[in-house]
C-alpha cells in the first residue's frame, strides 16, 4: 500500500524528496501517458524515465495533491537543503519570506534549470503594476453598498476586458511562485489589489465574488460596450477556482450580447499543475463553445524547454482535441531565458523552447514579453529577437512567435517590436539618474517612453543602438 507523504511530515534529506517525487512521476507517466505523447517526448528528445520501484498507485495525478506538496515558506529547512545556493544568505532569505509567498511545485522542483523561476530573487525591487491594470482611467467598477468594486480592466478602444479574478475571498492569488511575476504585489506578497489614480495616490478597491464579478460585468457590458466582443481573465491563477465557480461564470457569459471570444491567462499548463485541466473542464469548455459558439483560448504562461514536461504536452493536447486554441506566451526573464552578457545563451534555450511547441505540441509562441520587471535592455531583447526570427535563417517559420511586445502602464497598451524598430527607437543615456529612456512610435500615433536600468556596456552608449543596425 502506497503511503502518501506530505513534506509537513516528513523527516528527510532534500534528495530524498525529489527522489519520491520522481518515483510518484515515473510510475504515473508510465500508467497514464498515452503513446502519441510518448512517442512525441521520444522524437525531441524529453526523457521519460522508467520507475526504479513499483507503486500500484500514485498521487502525480492529483492537482489537489501537487499544492499540497509545493515547498513555501514553512518548508525553509528543505529549501535550504536543496538550493544551497541560499545557505549564506539565510538570515537575508528569512527576512524576506516574511512578506513573501514562496512556492515551487513537485514538477518545478524536478527541473535543473526551470526552476529558476520559482527561486526567490532577494534584490527584486517590484514595479508596481507594469502594465497599468489598475490605472483608475483603465478599470471600470461598481458601487455597491457603498463599496467601490474591481469589475475589469479596460483599456481605450480596446476590444478586450482584462478582468482580475480573485480567490473568491477578495485576494488575488497564485501558487505557481514566478518570482518575476508581474503581479508580484499581489501575488507574491500579498497586497491587496487597489485602484491607482491619476495623481499616483491609492485607492481601496474591493474584488466580488468571481460569479457576481462576471454578473456585473456582463451587465456593464451590454449598456455601454458593444465594440468589445473578447474577455481574457486572469488572475492571480484563474484555474484555482473550482470547477462549479467556473460553471457559474460560464452560465453569466452566455448573457453577455456581444462575447464572441474567451480567453483564461494561466500558467496552469506549463508550470506545474497540466492536471488541473481534467477531464470535466475539459467537458465544460466544450460544452459551451459547442452551445454558444464562442472560442475559447487558453493564454499558457511557460518561459523554458524544460516546462515542456510529458504531462504537459499531453494535456495540451487534450484540449486541442476538444477544439481549445493553446495561445503561449513567454516573458523573457534575468537567469531563466535571458543572459544580458551570454546572448549566445539566450538564443539557444529561447529557440529550443519556440521548436518544443511546435515539435511536441503544434503550436507557436503567441507572444515574447520583454521582462515587466526592467531587468532585461530593449536593445539586447531585440538582438535575440532578430538572430532567433527576424533573420529567418536556423529556425523554420512553424516556430516564429505572432509577436514580440512590450507592455506599457499608459492607455495605449501593447507595442510590437522587431529589429526594424531599431531606426524608429530615440535613445537617451541619463547617467545622473541611471537610467536609459527610449522614446519610441506606436501605432495610435503618439509617442510611448518605456524606461530601463543603465547597465554599462549594454546601453550606456548611443553608438550601441548604432551598432545594433548593422
Amino acid at each position: 500500500m502506497l503511503v502518501i507523504i506530505s513534506l509537513d511530515n516528513i523527516i528527510t534529506y532534500s534528495m530524498d524528496i525529489k527522489d519520491i517525487y520522481q518515483q510518484f512521476r515515473n510510475n504515473w507517466l508510465v500508467s497514464n501517458l498515452d503513446q502519441e505523447t510518448t512517442t512525441l517526448c521520444r522524437r525531441n528528445n524529453i526523457e521519460i524515465h522508467k520507475p526504479d520501484i513499483l507503486l500500484p498507485n500514485t498521487p502525480w495525478g492529483d492537482w489537489h495533491w501537487h499544492l499540497a506538496n509545493r515547498l513555501t515558506n514553512k518548508n525553509l529547512d528543505i529549501f535550504l537543503a536543496i538550493f544551497l545556493d541560499y545557505k549564506n544568505k539565510e538570515n537575508e532569505l528569512k527576512k524576506y519570506l516574511e512578506d513573501y509567498d514562496l512556492s515551487i511545485l513537485p514538477i518545478n522542483l524536478l527541473q535543473p534549470n526551470g526552476v529558476n523561476k520559482f527561486l526567490p530573487r532577494l534584490n527584486l525591487k517590484q514595479v508596481s503594476d507594469p502594465y497599468g491594470v489598475q490605472q483608475e482611467q483603465s478599470v471600470i467598477t461598481k458601487i455597491e453598498n457603498g463599496r467601490k468594486y474591481y469589475l475589469t480592466t479596460h483599456k481605450k478602444n480596446y476590444a478586450t476586458f482584462l478582468p482580475i479574478l480573485g480567490s473568491g475571498a477578495g485576494r488575488v492569488y497564485c501558487p505557481m511562485g514566478c518570482a518575476g511575476c508581474y503581479r508580484g504585489e499581489q501575488t507574491r506578497f500579498g497586497k491587496p489589489l487597489s485602484l491607482i489614480r491619476i495623481d499616483s495616490t491609492k485607492e481601496q478597491i474591493w474584488l466580488p465574488d468571481p460569479v457576481t464579478q462576471t454578473k456585473w460585468l456582463v451587465e456593464e457590458w451590454n449598456e455601454h460596450y458593444p465594440a468589445v466582443y473578447d474577455i481574457l481573465f486572469s488572475g492571480g491563477e484563474p484555474l484555482m477556482l473550482d470547477n462549479k465557480i467556473w460553471l457559474g461564470i460560464l452560465q453569466e457569459l452566455k448573457n453577455s450580447k456581444y462575447i464572441k471570444s474567451f480567453r483564461i491567462c494561466t500558467g496552469a499548463l506549463f508550470l506545474g499543475l497540466p492536471f488541473r485541466f481534467d477531464n470535466e473542464f475539459i467537458q465544460m469548455l466544450k460544452d459551451f463553445r459547442m452551445e454558444t459558439g464562442i472560442q475559447i483560448k487558453i493564454s499558457a504562461h511557460v518561459s523554458h524547454p524544460e516546462h515542456i514536461t510529458p504531462e504537459a504536452i499531453m494535456f495540451a493536447r487534450k484540449l486541442l482535441d476538444a477544439g481549445i486554441e493553446i495561445l503561449p506566451q513567454c516573458p523573457l526573464e534575468p537567469g531563466i531565458n535571458f543572459w544580458q552578457d551570454d546572448l549566445e545563451k539566450n538564443v539557444e534555450i529561447l529557440s529550443r523552447l519556440d521548436n518544443l511547441l511546435a515539435t511536441t505540441i503544434g503550436i507557436r509562441t503567441y507572444k515574447w514579453l520583454l521582462d515587466m520587471q526592467g531587468r532585461i535592455s530593449l536593445l539586447s531583447a531585440i538582438e535575440v529577437w532578430r538572430q532567433v526570427h527576424d533573420r529567418h535563417q536556423g529556425n523554420s517559420d512553424i516556430c516564429r512567435p505572432t509577436s514580440f511586445a512590450i507592455f506599457l502602464p499608459q492607455s495605449e497598451g501593447n507595442l510590437n517590436l522587431s529589429y526594424h524598430s531599431l531606426w524608429a527607437i530615440q535613445m537617451q543615456v541619463d547617467r545622473e539618474n541611471k537610467i536609459v529612456k527610449y522614446k519610441i512610435p506606436h501605432p495610435a500615433r503618439v509617442w510611448v517612453e518605456y524606461v530601463e536600468p543603465l547597465v554599462e556596456g549594454v546601453n550606456d552608449d548611443l553608438g550601441i543602438l548604432e551598432r545594433l543596425k548593422i
